[in-house]
Parts: structure tokens; sequence; C-alpha cells
């Protein structure tokens, strides 16, 4: 064993930047998340066979209906609901980090604190790009395609990034609190209202009259229009503004929290 000569001191930990603390962060969560089989039934295998159940069964109604081609509206709902539900299963792999007392040890490290979550929301929206894009290749062998163009397209692809990235937020900050997953899988519940009643699921015009508001104003709506109209066509000014309104007034509030949250996790699970 190499020792140090009298006088002589140990160099100080370098912090490392942010930018390569986020990158760095996100590629090992990706990777790790690549060999949990419950994050990868769903991400990739739970919204192709959703996708399919919806359109076999509702296709031809909701088509019928007026509001466009079904496989559109289907299509970015279902995508909406894998980062929805891909957020739930990540949130269990944090509740482990945090009880394995793994979170601890990496705050340990000389990185900035909320590079963590930065890190995190990160690797939340490359998640679900890569599982849009499969999502999307399945599409295309029913119907769906970019009528819009190629940049039309890249968009109709980030917005379900941009809609994982609010989502994720809330749900990390539950995580780094809930004293085990059964208040994470209580969310499944709050999702299964956003599931179904949306402007994917069936027009707005085709719900009560008193529910309609809810159903044009919750987070999901203006997403689906969003991805609906850079792919089909259609307006997209409108529904892109509210999706990223949603998504920055979530970070806004519950981001503080997720940090705050992940602080405590970490120190606790010492």
């Amino acid at each position: 064993m190499s020792t140090r000569a009298a006088g002589q001191t140990w160099p100080l930990r370098r912090a490392v930047g942010p930018v390569a603390q986020v990158a760095v962060h996100t590629g090992t969560l990706l990777k790790s998340w690549s060999r949990d089989p419950g994050i990868v039934v769903q991400s990739l295998a739970f919204p192709t066979v959703m996708l399919l159940m919806f359109q076999l069964v509702f296709g031809k109604s909701v088509t019928a209906l007026g509001s466009g081609d079904s496989i559109y509206g289907n299509t970015g709902l279902v995508a909406l609901v894998a980062a929805l539900y891909g957020t739930v299963a990540t949130a269990m792999t944090l509740i482990h980090e945090r009880d394995s007392g793994l979170l601890s040890r990496i705050w340990t490290l000389p990185v900035s604190r909320s590079g963590f979550i930065a890190g995190r929301l990160a690797a939340e929206a490359v998640r679900t790009g890569l599982a849009t894009v499969v999502l999307f290749l399945v599409a295309m062998t029913m119907g769906f395609g970019f009528e819009q163009g190629v940049l039309s397209a890249l968009g109709g692809l980030a917005v379900p990034m941009i809609f994982a990235v609010g989502v994720a937020a809330p749900v990390i900050a539950l995580a780094t609190v809930a004293s085990g997953t059964q208040s994470v899988q209580f969310l499944g519940g709050v999702f299964l209202f956003l599931l179904f009643f949306n402007s994917g699921f069936a027009p707005i015009s085709e719900y009560p009259s008193w529910l309609q508001p809810v159903v044009r104003n919750q987070p999901m709506s203006p997403a689906i229009d969003a991805i609906r109209s850079l792919t089909e066509g259609g307006p997209v000014a409108g529904p892109l503004t509210a999706t990223i309104v949603w998504t920055v007034g979530l970070l806004a509030v519950f981001g503080p929290l997720a940090v705050r949250g992940y602080r405590r996790a970490s120190e606790g699970s010492n």
C-alpha cells in the first residue's frame, strides 16, 4: 500500500459539472432500467397490446364519430399512457434504491443535488421517446402515418417526452416520501381516470356536458391533440402550448418537493 510523505495532502475531489452529471446519471438509469423486466414490459409490450386492443375494439366506432381516423387519437393516447405507467415502474426502482441505501451513497458524491432529479427526468424523457418510436412503428402497420412531414413527425415524438417530464415530477416526489410501494401504486387509479376521460378515447362532444370542461383541460387531452395535429393534421399551437404549460406548472410545483424528498430519502437511508 502506498503512503503519502509528511506534509503532503490528498487532493480535493473536483465537483462534476451539471451537464456531465445529468448525462452520466441519465445513462446509468437507462442501462439499469433496460435490465428490469417490469420497466421493459411497461414501456414497450404494454403500450403495443393496448394500442391493438383499442384499435380493434373501438377503432371503427371512434372514426365513425367524425373526429378523424381513430388510429391517430389512439396512438397519441397510448403513447401518453405508456409515459404515465412507465413513471410508476421507475418510481418503484427509486423506492428500492432508497431502502437499499443506494441513494445515501450517491448523495455523498461531489455533484449538484438538483442534478439527481434532472438526470432522472431526462432518463424518463429518453425512455418515453424510445417507447414512442416503437409504438409509432407498430401503429404504422394499422394506418398511422406522418402526413405533415418530417419536422412535424419529430414534434409528435417530442410531445410524449415533454409530457413524461411533467408527470414524472409528482411521481418522483411521492416516491421519495412513500413508506412503501402502495402509495405509488395508488397512482394507477388516478391514471385510469386520465385514461378513459380524454380527447383520444372519444371526442369531447361525446362526454356529458358537465364533464366536458374536465376532459378538455386535463393534461392528457391537449397532448393527444398536439400529437394528432402534428401527424394527421390540425391546429398545433393551442394544444402544444397547453401541454408545455402543464409540464412547466407540474415542474414548478413538484420539482422543489422532489428535490427535498430526494434529500430526506438519502439522509434517512443512512
